[in-house]
């Protein structure tokens, strides 16, 4: 496919980072274009604009997409369009947001506690990689084909993109609870859903961690080759028109927790932690330059 052969239609989505179009001829494509926008919790009134964003973060994007597509993985993206702009298939996005971590750090200290460690020392590692599932939710609801699934949650309390707990004993069945606290009885929101409601089949879910953990240890030998530690990361998913589930949206520096052998930040944290929009962007156009090397890299796992 062409890129010079592609323009951007109709605006279909406006984001927190970034701006979705039809693609003109192409009803299966949409065009992403990338914004100069970064934003912490979540929060509009601590959006700022960094020159160069809209750039390192299509760079990364598309790198990483680019090596997972090599790698046998599915992926919604086609090809990038411009410096900040790149064309993906057009999906049915699946509310989940898929969490899997190395490291013991941010939210996941809040619900365990005892895995806090002193500090300067380097964060508790897992041996095996931990992956989450988070239900997003705006403005304390969801609602999937005209149907509310979930509604009432207190976004003033924390309660919005509740963690996703699954019942064996109930098929299809998760509970929600509360993000950022310890997965006890206290912490429920009262809350459960079928995957029937989220419009996919437990398979579906199944597959979607399973990738998740495949797509995060690929990433992690990749950036191991550049000495860096990736430390957690976000990642969703999206249905095409043909029913293929492949990994969908952006992965860039604001997807994931990356750290230097000295365990300094690279990554969206030290926005996050309060440094200068200077600092920000130094940071963000070094690993967008890192991740050119992907384009080179031979990568495989057991």
């Amino acid at each position: 496919m062409s890129a010079s052969m592609l323009k951007p239609g109709a605006r279909i989505a406006i984001g927190k980072t970034k701006t979705i179009y039809t693609v003109e001829e192409h009803p299966d494509l949409c065009w992403i274009e990338n914004r100069d926008d970064i934003t912490a919790d979540d929060d509009p009134s601590k959006t700022r604009e960094i020159e160069g964003k809209a750039l390192f973060a299509t760079t990364v994007t598309c790198n990483v997409f680019a090596l997972l597509k090599k790698l046998g993985i599915a992926v919604a993206f086609r090809v990038q369009t411009d410096d900040t702009s790149f064309v993906a298939k057009r999906c049915r996005m699946i509310p989940i947001e898929v969490v899997v971590r190395r490291f013991a750090v941010g939210s996941y200290l809040k619900r365990s506690p005892e895995l806090v460690v002193e500090e300067g020392a380097p964060p508790h590692r897992f041996e095996d990689v931990v992956v989450e599932l988070f239900l997003k939710t705006t403005r304390g609801e969801l609602i999937v084909n005209d149907e509310t699934v979930v509604s009432g949650l207190n976004p003033g309390k924390g309660e919005e993109d509740p963690l996703m707990i699954y019942n064996p004993r109930e098929y299809g069945r998760y509970y929600l609870y509360h993000p950022k606290r310890p997965v006890t009885p206290e912490s429920s929101l009262n809350r459960s859903l079928s995957v029937d409601q989220l419009g996919v089949k437990l398979v579906n879910i199944e597959n979607i961690q399973e990738i998740s953990r495949r797509v995060f240890l690929l990433l992690e030998k990749a950036w191991e080759r550049l000495d860096c530690r990736l430390i957690d990361f976000k990642i969703e998913f999206g249905i095409t028109a043909d029913g293929e589930l492949v990994v969908a949206d952006v992965i860039d520096n604001d997807s994931w927790r990356l750290r230097d052998q000295d365990w300094n930040e690279l990554s969206k944290q030290v926005f996050r932690d309060g440094a200068g929009l200077d600092e920000v962007s130094t940071v963000y156009e070094l690993v967008a330059e890192l991740s050119r090397k992907f384009q080179a890299m031979q990568i495989s796992l057991p």
